[in-house]
Formats: structure tokens, sequence, C-alpha cells
């Protein structure tokens, strides 16, 4: 799944949470967040339900969006 990682940080600093204090919050490692939220990696659709569920949103709210 294409997500936008720009977007998941942008959300995690505004509910005011650390990459670290994020991460175990939605159960996935600092490190892998790092990478999603550089771009370096995609995640899984099982990850990406974890993160959208601690950020409260929904996964089509990280996604690129559509340009014409």
């Amino acid at each position: 799944m294409k997500t936008n990682g720009l977007l998941i940080r942008r959300r995690r600093v505004e509910l005011g949470h650390g990459m670290n204090r994020f991460a175990a919050i939605a159960g996935i490692s600092g490190p892998a967040l790092s990478r999603i939220e550089n771009g370096q990696r995609q995640p899984r659709p099982e990850t990406l339900k974890k993160i959208t569920d601690a950020l409260g949103c929904k996964p089509s709210d990280v996604m690129p969006q559509e340009t014409e």
C-alpha cells in the first residue's frame, strides 16, 4: 500500500508524540516507523492499520493524493 510518510509524520507530531513513543503505542519499532515516514519503506497492510489506529485516522488519510 502506497502511503505518504510526511502525512504520517505530520499527524504524529500534531498529536504531540515523539517517534519512539508513538512507535511503541502503534506496536511497531522506531526504526520501522522512521523508514516509513522517510519514504524508504512502504508498510504492510497490517502495519498501516496499527499506525492509522494509533493516529486515530483512516488509511486513506495517509495515502498520496491523486493529481489530475
